[in-house]
């Protein structure tokens, strides 16, 4: 609770409690079916977000279950996984290793992977050069890319451009026609 430094240090000196809890996801009970699309929509702080990294893997729960029976994609949070001293393309493999695929799997998907983000041009500069809207770009097309049943997408798309935006849709749109894979999407 404790707003600035200056109110924060007495407390810790004193060995009084800084931290405040706080419940982001209280009794939910829920089933999405393979070749599903959903929606998670809601304010922030509503706990979205915390729900995509549990199904994730990122984080555990502190009471109850999840369960996830396949591979999942998460494109979580913009550039998550990336090393910002590597380039884009070194990336790649760092964030496709990140998620599961060996080498050769990456390497027979890297230059879709390229032509998807649209950053052939920059994709051998260190991404800490990159703006936000070029790290996702790259964090889309390595997501989209992974031979992943499940894909989790957490309002990244808010960033970027619209034409990227609309690509990106696009791929959705198509992948949930042809009921390719199970979709969970955060928004506002």
């Amino acid at each position: 609770e404790d707003k600035t430094f200056k109110e924060f240090l007495p407390n810790f000196i004193l060995g009084k409690s800084w931290a405040k809890e706080l419940i982001a996801l209280d009794d939910i009970s829920f089933e999405i079916m393979v070749g599903e699309t959903v929606g998670i929509i809601g304010k922030n702080g509503a706990g979205k977000s915390t729900l995509l990294k549990l199904m994730a893997g990122v984080t555990t729960p502190t009471k109850g279950e999840i369960i996830v029976k396949e591979k999942v994609a998460p494109l979580i949070e913009v550039g998550a996984g990336f090393h910002h001293e590597l380039t884009g393309y070194e990336n790649i493999f760092l964030n496709g290793a990140i998620l599961g695929m060996n080498k050769k799997e990456i390497e027979i998907v890297v230059e879709d992977i390229i032509e998807f983000s649209e950053l052939k041009d920059f994709i051998h500069v260190p991404v800490k050069k990159y703006s936000s809207g070029m790290y996702m770009r790259l964090g889309f097309a390595i997501a989209i890319h992974i031979n992943a049943p499940i894909l989790l997408i957490d309002e990244v798309l808010a960033v970027g451009d619209a034409a990227f935006q609309k690509k990106c849709l696009d791929y959705l749109r198509k992948i949930k026609q042809d009921n390719e894979r199970t979709i969970i999407f955060v928004s506002h």
